[in-house]
C-alpha cells in the first residue's frame, strides 16, 4: 500500500535528533512549510548544535513541500547563511523536489556548505568526509 498524503495539507512539524554518529545532527521536517517556519526550524537548530557542540547537519525532508516562491527561497537561504555559518549541511529530498536544485544553487554563491541528496546513507558519508 501506498502513502499518498499531500504534504501541502499537513502542518509543518519537525523532530531535531543528536543520536546520528559523532558532529551530526539529524532533522526529519514534514508538512507544508512557510519561509517563517522554516527559519525558526533553523534557529531552533542553531541552539540545539550549541548546546550540544555540534556542527553537522542531516537534514531529511523528503516530506516537506516548500510553500513559498523562487525570490523567498533566496531569502531563507540568505537567513540560513546567517544563522548557520560554518555547518554542513546534507538535505536528503525526494527526486521530484525541483526547488531543491534552486536551493543547492543559491547556496553555492553563499558561504553556506550545503548539499542535497536522494538517499540518507551518500548524506551521511558526506557529513563525515567534511
Amino acid at each position: 500500500m501506498t502513502d499518498r498524503t499531500d504534504h501541502t495539507t499537513q502542518p509543518f512539524t519537525y523532530n531535531i535528533n543528536s543520536a546520528c554518529p559523532s558532529d551530526i545532527i539529524a532533522v526529519t521536517v514534514k508538512g507544508c512549510g512557510q519561509p517563517k517556519e522554516v527559519i525558526d526550524m533553523y534557529q531552533k537548530i542553531q541552539s540545539f548544535a550549541r548546546l550540544h557542540h555540534k556542527d553537522k547537519l542531516l537534514l531529511n525532508v523528503v516530506d516537506l513541500k516548500l510553500h513559498y516562491s523562487g525570490s523567498d527561497i533566496l531569502k531563507v537561504t540568505k537567513v540560513i547563511e546567517q544563522i548557520l555559518p560554518h555547518f554542513c549541511v546534507a538535505r536528503v529530498v525526494s527526486l521530484a523536489d525541483f526547488k531543491s536544485d534552486l536551493i543547492d544553487l543559491f547556496s553555492h554563491n553563499t558561504s553556506l556548505k550545503l548539499k542535497s541528496f536522494h538517499d540518507e546513507h551518500h548524506a551521511i558519508e558526506w557529513l563525515t568526509s567534511a
